[in-house]
């Protein structure tokens, strides 16, 4: 397929080119490809982001503290000190660090594979809110997911595929779990 930005055919071999483009990725397991467990809080939002904060190809300590404080304060995430090892987090805050690095970066599109996966319900609820923020503040945001009733709460238009294929499409007013169900048994 083809792949467009505002308008703009782009060509996305790796991440880096993703990145160029301003589209980022919430891996389904945060914990294999999303973060570094034995490393902080701090480090992990840091990581995909030292270009803006290095100079001379040393760390810029007051930048960095600044950043993260910030992302810890806008996403709301709960924890001793930034040093903390993002290994000692509940599941909820550590997708909340994994969010954390890709919105300091800037991006503008935001691929979340399975965001509620593994969180408790209190967490979930956070995380929907951070991405109602997100789409109001103009962000797009596409979601993955097995959770019908995630999918329908946080989705403007669903797009069902099976084995591969395109089999629907529906916009708010046409959610219905059964189309869902029926569109995603297609072509099996």
């Amino acid at each position: 397929g083809e792949i467009f930005v505002n308008g703009k055919k782009v060509t996305i071999k790796k991440t880096k080119d993703a990145l160029k483009n301003g589209i980022a990725m919430l891996s389904e397991d945060r914990k294999l490809w999303g973060l570094v467990l034995c490393r902080s809080v701090r480090e992990n939002i840091s990581l995909p982001n030292l270009n803006e904060m290095t100079k001379m190809g040393l760390i810029q300590l007051k930048r960095e503290q600044k950043s993260c404080d910030s992302m810890k304060d806008q996403l709301r995430i709960k924890l001793a000190s930034m040093d903390t090892l993002i290994s000692n987090l509940s599941g909820g805050n550590q997708q909340k660090v994994v969010l954390a690095k890709w919105l300091l970066r800037n991006v503008d599109i935001l691929i979340m594979d399975e965001p509620t996966r593994g969180i408790d319900v209190g967490a979930k609820h956070e995380i929907y809110c951070i991405i109602n923020d997100l789409v109001e503040s103009g962000k797009s945001v596409i979601i993955i997911s097995s959770e019908m009733p995630e999918i329908m709460g946080l989705s403007d238009r669903i797009l069902i595929m099976s084995n591969g294929k395109l089999t629907g499409e529906l916009k708010k007013e046409e959610f219905d779990q059964e189309t869902i169900m029926r569109k995603s048994m297609e072509n099996l």
